[in-house]
């Protein structure tokens, strides 16, 4: 019975002391480095501003009592407002930092759209070094 037993251990034990090294070697990875050119679309540019006009009244001692009249006229209730000389400063001032600010983001968009440009391959038969 010891036999049989001995019999039934054998090929497990054989197999495991052996790694499963009777099986086909693993074989060996190869690993290469392929430079991809990437495609990024770039967008349309936003149309342009189209601003409606406005209409700037200067009011003084002098001329508020005409002014009253020929608003009252135009626009039907007398309600405006106003604001002071160094506010209207303020507002120049604020919208010449709009300015600034747009005109740099659109530096960075042209920077990046440039960077993501495809760049043109060099033609079969012409010598890519740089001449002396």
């Amino acid at each position: 019975m010891r036999d049989w037993k001995a019999l039934l251990l054998c090929p497990p034990t054989l197999l495991l002391l052996s790694s499963c090294g009777s099986w086909n070697p693993i074989k060996q990875v190869e690993v290469k480095t392929v430079q991809v050119e990437r495609v990024i679309p770039t967008q349309q540019r936003p149309r342009p501003l189209k601003l409606s006009d406005i209409t700037w009244y200067v009011v003084t001692d002098q001329n508020f009592d005409q002014f009253k009249k020929k608003y009252t006229k135009r626009n039907g209730e007398f309600l405006f407002y106003a604001f002071s000389v160094r506010d209207y400063e303020t507002l120049s001032l604020n919208m010449a930092e709009l300015q600034r600010y747009i005109g740099q983001q659109k530096q960075i968009i042209i920077y990046y759209e440039q960077a993501v440009e495809p760049k043109p391959k060099p033609e079969k038969g012409t010598n890519d070094k740089p001449k002396k």
